[in-house]
């Protein structure tokens, strides 16, 4: 038996429509999981970020020529969309590819199993799709079910949402939380299409009623006659685990070491352990119960599944667990940019500097840094060199001009040291012939003032995941510095082209 993946991430819709944020993240996790768990082959499990419709429709012929080399009872189609939609098509871009055209391309596969999952949004990244009818799916292992399937993001009439703190929209999170094992009700380490569901309808009711306020209802269409239970995933020969005690109404977020995103989030079950996958690493786990808070810190080894219990645990306070994750994360960025700038006092100048970068908010971040830089002002009667090393604090507003550009205006202070290497050229033909020059002498002064800068960055990935990227920067900057008639205020302008990266 072969299985094969197309999942797709469009966060770019109509233009009408916010770009989302973690579509194609989504994505990515729902081939890890598949490949990891679902039986996948990494070969036959194809991501498409932002693709065109020819782009999808290219890669569907793909997977129908991929399933013709096999027995039709042999092979299963995963399709999985998360993106801007309406009632009758998917948004790819500016493009609208009707449902029935897709419902077309992937009834052409000669498959005996189909499962198409719809992670959908409408507009302002609130995520909701609705069709008139579902995919005609047949379902069948081998084959042992007959039948049609569609899993829903919301009920009809209703949104879904995007989560920041889950950095991904709250079903498809559910969703692959349940195939990791976290949905395994009966624990005999696979998870079925019926588990799936159940796991991941009762966890998006629980989370989009806490984080908004609004319900978002999944629903499924479903029509099967089975002779067995349809499995998606199989949880116990792969990777380690986390296995979490039972309990009622005690909530649990999942942290990977050192990273301000939630892994996993789960509810405890009343009858039994809850278990689900991790890669072996370094974990944190926070807990909630009766108004209390507490975390674990635990190291997960190679092939091991740890078993929380109480003594794990040590009490923190509920504002700790709250701030973990979502809007109140900080992220840290790094970045090494090329100078050139230019002033009536000294000319063109050029040089290096690093920045480091803190976001307190999207939106607000502040920087410090450092930075070098030289010139060669040309006059009538000296050789000048001027050599310069200074620091800078300032602060940085950050507005989103699209999912991966952002623009960013900032403003601060400056001080540092300039160095001045000044030689007379002497008009006698013997010193010219001799060292070229009569006196020398160096002068060192201290400068200080204000700068501000507006500047373009483009990323790999949207705010909130871990990304390099390249600006361009505009910056204006006015410094004193003491001469020997006194103070005097210069101003210089500088064009900046850097990379870094954000984590």
């Amino acid at each position: 038996p072969v299985r094969l993946l197309i999942a797709v991430g469009s966060q770019r819709g109509l233009a009408a429509e916010r770009p989302l944020r973690f579509a194609t993240s989504d994505a990515a996790r729902v081939r890890e999981t598949f490949v990891g768990y679902g039986g996948v082959r990494a070969r036959d499990a194809e991501v498409l970020r932002e693709p065109s419709r020819a782009e999808l429709f290219a890669a569907i012929a793909r997977v129908r020529d991929e399933a013709a080399r096999h027995r039709e009872g042999e092979v299963t189609v995963v399709f999985y969309f998360s993106g801007h939609g309406d009632r009758d098509a998917i948004h790819l871009g500016n493009e609208r590819v009707l449902l029935t055209d897709v419902q077309s391309e992937l009834a052409s596969v000669h498959a005996a199993l189909r499962i198409v999952v719809t992670d959908a949004c409408r507009t302002n990244r609130d995520k909701g799709f609705n069709a008139e009818e579902p995919f005609a799916i047949s379902l069948a292992a081998t084959p042992q079910a007959t039948g049609s399937v569609w899993l829903h993001a919301s009920s009809e009439g209703e949104s879904a949402q995007e989560s920041d703190e889950l950095e991904g929209a709250i079903f498809t999170h559910s969703w692959l939380n349940g195939l990791r094992g976290a949905a395994d009700a009966n624990s005999d380490s696979q998870v079925t299409l019926e588990e799936s569901f159940a796991f991941a309808h009762s966890q998006t009711m629980i989370r989009s009623s806490k984080s908004s306020g609004v319900l978002q209802k999944p629903e499924a269409a479903i029509a099967l006659h089975e002779l067995s239970p349809v499995v998606l995933t199989e949880t116990r020969p792969k990777l380690s685990g986390l296995s979490l005690p039972s309990g009622r109404d005690v909530h649990y977020l999942v942290y990977t070491a050192g990273s301000k995103s939630v892994l996993a989030e789960l509810w405890a079950a009343p009858a039994r352990p809850t278990t689900f996958r991790v890669p072996q690493g370094r974990y944190i786990v926070l807990r909630r119960e009766s108004g209390l808070g507490s975390a674990a810190h635990i190291d997960v080894a190679e092939n091991e599944v740890r078993l929380l219990g109480a003594s794990d645990f040590t009490p923190v306070s509920l504002d700790a667990v709250a701030q973990k994750g979502g809007e109140s994360r900080h992220e840290n960025e790094i970045s090494l940019a090329y100078e050139m700038g230019t002033s009536a006092r000294f000319g063109t100048s050029q040089g290096a500097r690093i920045d480091y970068g803190l976001g307190l908010t999207r939106f607000v971040a502040v920087t410090a840094g450092g930075a070098v830089e030289t010139s060669s002002p040309e006059t009538a009667v000296n050789d000048e060199r001027i050599y310069g090393a200074r620091g800078r604090l300032g602060a940085e507003v950050r507005l989103p001009v699209s999912t991966f550009m952002t623009l960013h205006a900032g403003a601060g202070g400056h001080a540092g040291v300039l160095f001045q290497t000044l030689a007379r050229r002497d008009a006698g033909a013997s010193a010219l012939e001799r060292d070229g020059y009569t006196t020398k002498r160096s002068e060192r002064a201290f400068v200080a003032g204000p700068e501000v800068s507006v500047g373009l960055r483009a990323a790999t990935a949207g705010a909130g995941q871990r990304a390099v990227f390249g600006d361009i920067t505009l910056g204006g900057r006015g410094s004193f510095l003491q001469e020997e008639n006194g103070l005097r205020g210069l101003f210089s302008a500088s064009v900046m082209t850097g990379v870094g990266a954000r984590f």
